[in-house]
């Protein structure tokens, strides 16, 4: 039995949402796979039988028969706090289910299921439910968004790397907030052109850098590497897991081994944890440091041997690559720069 916990809002500028999903049914099925096959974007704490199984029998009818009942969210709270579920009580609430009544009319939703991304619009006629229905609490998805299209876009060579990151950490529904992802759901969904209100080149660099995704990044890192240092790539050492760098690279001129370490987004870099990398007798080495967004803390460390790749010289190296019809950089990223650059003041 559906029950509505409130109308959204028409929003006349949305949001772009990530929604993470996971396994929790009977069958093993993700949420993802319910919520495709049910036109809803869902979420947990579905006061689910297995959530209360350790309650005595008495209590476990008494939840089950108020979950029947619940019509709106001050009811759904009132029967987790009773019965103290989650951790719960008077002065906590929910995040995940409370920001998913933040979800408006007109806002999308990211979502991933087998890796494999779906862009999901929130309709004229969704409506925020707690859903008591036998697959919805099976597969912990009673809290909903119905009446949500989704349209399949693709693997993450196919979403803007902003879209991608979002979805290693985080909560469960969180905000993009990251310029024009809105616009790009747009461009995405309903195929609308992709308009740009500014063109100056410090945007269009943070724009381009926010459709990259890490990976990409690393790979512009060693083809610009190749292309100025003459450096190539170890394969093997691609499979190495470490902090301090993403491969190793040779010269195959002189021997000397280069060690890249790229970071995409805020993130800060340290020199100080290089030193030991470089400070080596037998063989000369030298440390390339890029980070999109993020600063590198040079201190009192002073070393030839330890490189910052700044991202105004990685952009105008991919840009004058373009410029030029080099074929040196990946389709993937040519497809985000001809995106960004066609569309500016169209």
């Amino acid at each position: 039995m559906t029950f509505v916990l409130f109308n959204l809002e028409v929003n006349a500028m949305g949001t772009v949402w990530r929604l993470q999903t996971r396994t929790d049914s009977s069958s093993g099925e993700k949420i993802s796979k319910y919520c495709l096959d049910n036109d809803v974007a869902a979420l947990g704490w579905s006061i689910k039988d297995d959530h209360i199984k350790n309650y005595n029998p008495e209590a476990i009818i008494e939840i089950q028969e108020k979950r029947k009942n619940i019509e709106d969210i001050n009811q759904y709270y009132d029967v987790v706090r009773t019965y103290g579920l989650y951790g719960i009580n008077n002065k906590k609430r929910l995040i995940a289910v409370d920001m998913l009544r933040e979800i408006e009319k007109g806002d999308y939703i990211w979502m991933r299921d087998n890796g494999i991304y779906y862009l999901g619009y929130v309709s004229e006629q969704s409506e925020c439910i707690y859903n008591s229905d036998e697959d919805a609490l099976d597969f912990d998805a009673a809290n909903q968004i119905t009446a949500v299209n989704w349209e399949r876009i693709g693997d993450e060579s196919h979403v803007p790397g902003a879209v991608a990151t979002a979805f290693i950490r985080g909560r469960t529904i969180q905000r993009i907030n990251k310029g024009y992802m809105f616009e790009y759901a747009e461009y995405a969904f309903w195929n609308k052109p992709l308009v740009l209100e500014d063109s100056n080149e410090e945007f269009l660099q943070q724009l381009f850098y926010d459709c990259l995704s890490p990976s990409d990044c690393e790979d512009l890192v060693c083809l610009y590497l190749y292309d100025r240092k003459g450096y190539v790539t170890i394969p093997s050492t691609n499979k190495i897991a470490t902090e301090l760098y993403e491969c190793v690279l040779v010269n195959p001129k002189n021997g000397m081994l280069a060690y890249p370490q790229v970071k995409k987004g805020p993130v800060p870099l340290d020199f100080n944890n290089y030193i030991d990398l470089v400070d080596d007798q037998k063989r000369k080495k030298e440390v390339y440091l890029f980070t999109s967004e993020g600063v590198v803390n040079k201190s009192n460390v002073q070393s030839d041997l330890i490189h910052i790749i700044a991202p105004n010289d990685l952009y105008l190296w991919v840009k004058s690559k373009m410029e030029s019809e080099d074929y040196l950089i990946p389709e993937g990223i040519v497809k985000w720069y001809k995106l960004i650059h066609s569309s500016k003041n169209s």
